[in-house]
């Protein structure tokens, strides 16, 4: 080898070896950035809301109740909240009292219906959710859904009710366990239970089936509230033919944006989904130990990632799901959908964009059709056909009712 051959490989094993130390320190820096900034925000809620220690927390207020809870839909962890939120709908059809009226009534177990009011569910609940807790679009979600309740007085039970609200409460935390980087803590806990319990109470359902009557703070309400509701699953949740047919209903409208060839598959990945109990209530068979493995791996691969490599969602990358009501309609459009674009706007990324393409390519349905109200929504307007734009009467007393007691209110015990 010539001397400037020699000289050359010296030179160029240095240049690479520069390469190489910077390379490390910039990996290396991103790393503990994400170590640094990854827990930063639920580590700062304590502090941020001032409920220091356990015995603060029977002062928690709606509102700061409602601001945790939202950081988790909106920044935390918004994809497992919207799917755990349609499963917890979804596991109150293995209750054959619940199934068994809901089959009755016809709108779920009709396919011309069934989208649109998983729809109309989805978003009250997400109206009354996300939205301030003293906040006209919280209180009017509130007063339609119970309105719309209303209508089955006497048709379902109290402890049904109470069974429904404690899955919509309890499956997120279980979901965020099962598939997300970190846990909820108990201080998320105790916020969760806050706002759930007193929205229980402005839907009139009662607690005296629970062990106690009175909880020293929301964190207490709801451990009651799962030892409940677990008890109740096992002695209510048995196998029905109601509860088989709203399963397959529902399973072809979460699945509707599938190719027809990839259905097979997904519903045993949805399967893999679903606990055991619930399977067999449903009539559903055991999905094969290869998918359960396969998404058991995968979300360990997705935990992992996430905890060491992504930094956190920024604020301004909120999750949003709905819109502002325009200023001349005082219509809202909602921002997600599972099967048919009920109350979207057809703009131009929703009818053009990546996804779209895709779910024209499969065979979906895109945002514009007039059927689906693409001019979007009032909440006084959603529900069943029959009943749009009715019960002004009985949701005003409601409202009475609410914006009386929510304004700053603290945790009742």
């Amino acid at each position: 080898m010539t001397m400037a051959s020699i000289s050359f490989l010296q030179n160029f094993l240095g240049y690479l070896s520069k390469w190489q130390c910077l390379s490390t320190l910039v990996v290396g820096g991103y790393l503990l950035l994400v170590r640094t900034l990854r827990y930063r925000r639920r580590d700062s809620v304590a502090a941020r809301f001032r409920y220091p220690d356990r015995e603060s927390w029977a002062r928690m207020t709606l509102s700061d109740a409602h601001a945790i809870q939202l950081s988790l839909a909106e920044l935390e962890f918004p994809q497992v909240f919207c799917i755990s939120v349609f499963f917890a709908l979804f596991k109150t059809y293995g209750i054959p009292t619940i199934s068994g009226l809901l089959v009755a009534t016809g709108q779920l177990s009709r396919p011309t219906t069934a989208s649109k009011r998983a729809a109309d569910t989805g978003v009250i609940i997400t109206e009354v959710v996300l939205n301030k807790p003293d906040s006209s679009r919280t209180i009017d979600g509130i007063a339609r859904m119970n309105y719309l309740h209303g209508r089955y007085a006497g048709k379902i039970s109290n402890d049904d009710m109470l069974y429904t609200l404690s899955l919509f409460v309890l499956e997120p935390i279980r979901w965020t366990s099962r598939f997300e980087w970190r846990h909820i803590t108990d201080l998320e806990r105790c916020a969760m239970g806050v706002y759930w319990k007193d929205l229980g109470e402005a839907m009139n359902i009662s607690y005296e089936s629970l062990a106690s009557s009175e909880w020293e703070n929301g964190f207490r309400w709801l451990e009651e509230l799962e030892d409940w509701s677990l008890a109740y699953e096992m002695q209510k949740m048995v196998p029905d033919d109601a509860n088989a047919r709203l399963a397959r209903a529902t399973f072809d409208i979460a699945l509707f944006n599938l190719p027809t060839s990839l259905k097979p598959l997904g519903y045993k990945l949805a399967s893999s989904l679903l606990e055991p109990r619930l399977l067999k209530a449903m009539k559903l068979g055991e999905p094969p130990a290869l998918y359960v493995g396969t998404l058991n791996a995968i979300v360990g691969v997705r935990k992992f990632v996430l905890r060491h490599f992504f930094l956190p969602r920024p604020y301004f990358k909120r999750v949003k799901w709905f819109s502002e009501p325009d200023l001349y309609t005082g219509c809202s459009h909602f921002m997600r959908y599972t099967a048919h674009p009920w109350y979207i706007k057809p703009s131009l990324s929703a009818r053009w964009g990546w996804k779209a393409w895709l779910i024209w390519l499969a065979g979906g349905v895109l945002p514009g059709d007039e059927k689906y109200f693409p001019g979007g929504y009032q909440i006084c307007t959603l529900g069943p056909t029959a009943l749009v734009s009715k019960g002004g009467a009985e949701m005003e007393k409601t409202r009475e009712v609410l914006k009386a007691k929510r304004a700053g209110c603290h945790f009742y015990r």
